[in-house]
């Protein structure tokens, strides 16, 4: 016997999906039903287990048979559960040596990591049969009692023998199905180097890491009170029966005076900006309830195995076309940054149990509980944590790749990259805090990769603050759900707040009237309209139930005007927001939702005129205070000045309509029902011209008016702006911001409601205001420069972008082996590879050549997209070396993993470009960790390492 490939079914009362494999397979109900298996690529037989059949010795003495290897789809599951099944203790497992998985093997070649997913891009003969999910459901996870059940909790076999047949079926179709992707795939081996890879992973994984139960048990304790106490609070401020509920406290809102559409997070931070009283502190308590990263501490307990170490953290490959690591339940890849100053003493408060003390010292309970998390990883007893990760690896790897000496030297010599690309950008000496020490901003800037803002970003989960984005989610895009690579903290930076964003005035933002994203500074100053969700007029999603603007339109109709005013946009409609401080005083109140609305028209005695019924889907933009706005009186069209209010001339005489009162103030002048005019001579009847129509409110009762009206001006109003460009930027604040990696192909996402840029490779002026050019002192005539400068102190890097998609294009046109910069492109089989300095290949699907939405060339493969199917994907040179920088990293994470589990140091997790040791107190040391880790692997001769760490007791980041 050479090999046998198993597929097992299971029972176990225990949430396989919360808690992960270590954990179910621990519950006392646990139970192997069927054991599926074929030898040496023989015929699937199946053991029904169930009814008292038993597997050959021959089989059980191969499971421990290191000679023998095992292949599963997922063999992480059939490796644990078997090794419950044979006896073995908490924390003992079967060696995963001679285990091989042909899911990690799909993923290496880019393809899902699900069988059903594989077998259908593969197309395989014998797929997974469907009806596997209801089956799975009926046998393998408790039922509810019932009279018709008999009040069972569990359906065994003879419960339903048809099924329990077509239950048999199913288990030898996935193990036939697993062998034809084995033979799909022989073509395109895994190296012996990814298996040991993944072995280590198994390891690591196996061991886990230590938690601090009590400490976590206290966390939910407190976040329990706190919600407890605060949902008391809020029943005694608003007098509702269930103050959580967003109906309830939408009304009790609307009877203070307060109007909203929504209670997502997004729209109470806004509310929050203008409320006072009891209105602020009863959407205090909501906002503070809906905290979600404490929930961390739920998975802390879902996951936990009876030994107290959490286990099954990290997926391998979890990014199949780098090969990164990728967070599984607790989601160690996104923990919440730590900064509070006293982090132990907070720790001790929770552990204690001592919220009293918690709530006096520290302002808010959950974002305290939120900074601990990290905190609840712990080493076991005689031992202490030794974090270590790599410097820059990044930023040393592109260097290295395209043979930019003078970054590599700088890097070997321990010198300021800043500085040092300042004094390579501007051609003289730059010290930080010395000569020419204002340009390393300069060259800190061209240096960066992006920022961002700490807010709520819109994804297929909902709204999640922007730090608790995980690759799991998907991001509004403004067209559709896409992928992206994950956060990046970029630290502490200035930021403003306009129209519902806070973000570093640099960051691209998309406005109303421009096709191109600009900085979000500049939206600001120039009162420029955000969209919300894109310019292509597409579906946007609104409310806290996503429901799309065409669903919502059949509702609000009658609220909608299909007609436009001259000179304004109109844009899909997104929501409406009334602010309560501020009503718009120069056109008549717009779209109540208690009365009806009334077409404006100048008629004698001021009689109605009948508003054509509306089949439009779109609401047309309405400006805010101080713009000018055109009306027709007769054939032509005049300017009505509301900085000046000016008499009507004698052509258009001097009627009922005369304009009064300036519109900035007072009472409303068209067709207002509380306003007679008491002046009526020559009377004359000019009508505005169907497409410049105005609504008019029938009384004044509440101002309704789109989300996006936020207290500024039109620009071109002498007398109307009230806030000048220096008042916007005199009131930053200082907080943690951050940015998402590569949204989609278009690069951008939703966030506080609207669409900004994010970041990614490719330099260009725009990259570098996301960036943070603007934010850090250079101005927008030094951009196009400061780009070009750079480019031409980094030729080899720019070179390598456009070499690398020069190679790629080759190699799919001429079906042939191209090279670049030692980095091979082949195309084999339909697939394009790309063939790192490791060894490693990374994979692309079926590629082709097609045009870009610029007209260009492009390069197209399929592949798992945002909307997690098997779609086309684009993609450029850029892009490429970011893959492959990307994984070359990851290949340098991995080898140094190996070098140091062979130096029997025990990792018990990583994250990134970091790991974390769990190392016995008073052995090894920082420093030698470092030196490890700082070996230059011999496929990457040249290439300048550096890692940095520290011990600690529990986890944190330094």
């Amino acid at each position: 016997m050479k090999s046998i490939s198993i597929d097992i079914e299971t029972f176990s009362s225990v949430n396989l999906q919360k808690s992960g494999v270590y954990r179910y397979a621990e519950s006392e109900d646990f139970e192997i039903l069927l054991f599926g298996y074929s030898v040496d690529g023989g015929e699937v037989q199946v053991v029904d287990l169930a009814r008292g059949e038993k597997i050959p010795q021959e089989i059980i003495s191969a499971l421990t048979d290191d000679s023998v290897i095992k292949w599963a789809f997922n063999t992480q599951f059939e490796r644990i559960c078997l090794s419950k099944w044979i006896g073995l203790p908490t924390g003992t497992y079967l060696s995963p040596k001679s285990w091989h998985c042909t899911m990690i093997w799909a993923a290496t070649l880019g393809l899902p990591l699900s069988l059903e997913g594989v077998g259908a891009v593969l197309g395989l003969e014998k797929q997974k049969l469907s009806e596997g999910k209801n089956l799975i459901k009926y046998f393998c996870i408790p039922c509810s009692p019932t009279k018709t059940n008999g009040g069972r909790t569990r359906n065994l076999p003879h419960h339903d023998i048809e099924k329990w047949e077509m239950f048999i079926s199913y288990n030898k179709r996935d193990v036939e199905s697993e062998m034809a992707i084995q033979n799909k795939l022989s073509k395109f081996p895994v190296s012996k180097t990814e298996w040991q890879n993944y072995h280590l992973d198994q390891i690591i994984n196996d061991r886990g890491i230590n938690l601090d139960m009590d400490f976590v048990k206290q966390a939910i304790s407190c976040d329990e009170k706190f919600k407890i106490e605060n949902m008391e609070k809020a029943k005694e401020i608003t007098g509702l029966e269930n103050p959580n509920s967003p109906a309830q406290l939408k009304d009790w809102l609307l009877e203070q005076g307060m109007e909203t559409d929504s209670l997502s997070k997004a729209v109470v931070s806004e509310l929050l900006v203008n409320a006072d009283g009891e209105i602020h502190e009863a959407l205090s308590i909501r906002q503070q309830l809906a905290k979600s990263s404490v929930k961390k501490y739920t998975a802390m307990e879902n996951a936990v195995c009876s030994d107290s170490r959490a286990r099954g953290l990290i997926q391998f490959y979890g990014a199949n076309r780098t090969g990164r690591y990728s967070g599984r339940l607790i989601q160690v890849q996104n923990l919440p940054q730590n900064h509070l100053r006293d982090l132990k003493q907070a720790r001790d408060l929770v552990k204690l149990g001592n919220f009293i003390a918690l709530d006096l010292l520290y302002d808010s309970i959950p974002n305290v509980l939120s900074e601990l998390i990290r905190t609840a990883f712990i080493p076991k007893s005689g031992c202490r944590f030794i974090v270590a990760d790599f410097s820059a690896i990044e930023a040393r790897v592109i260097a290295w790749l395209a043979g930019e000496q003078w970054r590599m030297d700088v890097f070997a010599n321990g010198g300021d990259i800043y500085c040092a690309s300042a004094s390579q950008m501007f051609n003289v000496p730059v010290e930080k805090n010395g000569i020419n020490g204002h340009l390393r901003q300069k060259g800190k800037q061209a240096e960066l990769a992006c920022i961002a803002h700490d807010s709520l970003v819109l994804t297929d989960k909902g709204l999640v603050p922007i730090q608790d984005i995980t690759i799991k989610h998907k991001l509004w895009d403004g067209e559709d759900w896409v992928k992206h690579d994950g956060v990046i903290c970029r630290g502490e930076k200035e930021v403003l707040t306009y129209e519902g964003l806070t973000a570093t005035k640099d960051h691209l933002v998309w406005v109303e009237g421009k096709s191109r994203p600009i900085q979000f500074g500049e939206a600001a100053t120039s009162k420029a309209h955000l969209i919300q969700t894109g310019n292509g007029r597409r579906a946007i999603w609104l409310g806290e139930n996503n429901k799309c603007t065409e669903e919502m339109e059949c509702k609000d109709e009658s609220l909608l005007c299909p007609n436009t005013m001259h000179r304004l946009s109109q844009y899909t409609v997104a929501k409406f927001k009334q602010l309560k401080i501020w009503k718009i005083k120069r056109l008549p109140e717009m779209l109540s939702t208690k009365e009806y609305t009334f077409v404006a028209t100048e008629k004698t005695y001021c009689r109605k005129a009948a508003l054509r019924e509306s089949k439009g889907k779109e609401l047309p933009f309405i400006w805010g205070k101080g713009y000018k706005i055109q009306f027709s009186l007769s054939s032509q069209c005049r300017n009505m000045d509301i900085g000046k209010c000016r008499k009507c001339t004698p052509r258009f005489r001097d009627g009922q309509d005369r304009q009064q009162w300036k519109l900035r103030r007072g009472q409303y002048s068209f067709c207002s029902k509380k306003y007679k005019s008491s002046q009526q001579k020559n009377i004359s009847n000019p009508r505005f011209q169907t497409r410049k129509l105005a609504l008019c409110k029938k009384c004044c009762y509440k101002d309704d008016i789109q989300w996006h009206d936020k207290r500024r001006n039109y620009k071109r109003s002498r007398n109307g702006s009230y806030r000048t460009e220096k008042e916007l930027e005199t009131n930053p604040s200082k907080v943690r911001v951050y940015d998402i990696l590569n949204a989609g192909k278009n690069h951008r996402f939703t966030v506080s409601n609207v669409l900004v840029h994010n970041c990614g490779y490719g330099g260009s002026v725009g990259a570098l205001k996301a960036m943070g050019a603007i934010q850090m002192g250079l101005t927008e005539e030094e951009l196009q420069p400061l780009v070009n400068a750079w480019r031409k102190s980094n030729p080899n890097i720019v070179r390598l972008w456009w070499d690398v998609d020069k190679a790629v294009k080759s190699s799919i046109k001429e079906r042939t082996i191209t090279t670049s910069q030692g980095i091979n492109f082949i195309y084999q089989s339909g697939i394009l590879f790309i063939r790192l300095p490791s060894g490693r290949r990374l994979a692309y699907v079926k590629p082709l050549i097609g045009e870009n939405r610029f007209g260009g060339e492009s390069v197209t493969y399929e592949g798992v997209g945002g909307t997690k199917k098997w779609e086309r994907i684009e993609s450029y040179g850029p892009k490429f070396v970011e893959n492959i920088v990307q994984a070359i990293s990851r290949d340098i994470l991995a080898e140094a993993m190996l070098r140091l589990a062979s130096h029997g140091f025990e990792i018990v997790m990583h994250v990134h470009d970091e790991v974390v040791l769990e190392v016995p107190v008073a052995k090894s040391s920082i420093e030698e960790v470092c030196r490890i880790m700082s070996e230059t692997p011999t496929w990457a001769k040249g290439l300048i390492l550096n890692a940095d760490g520290y011990e600690c007791e529990f986890y944190r980041k330094d």
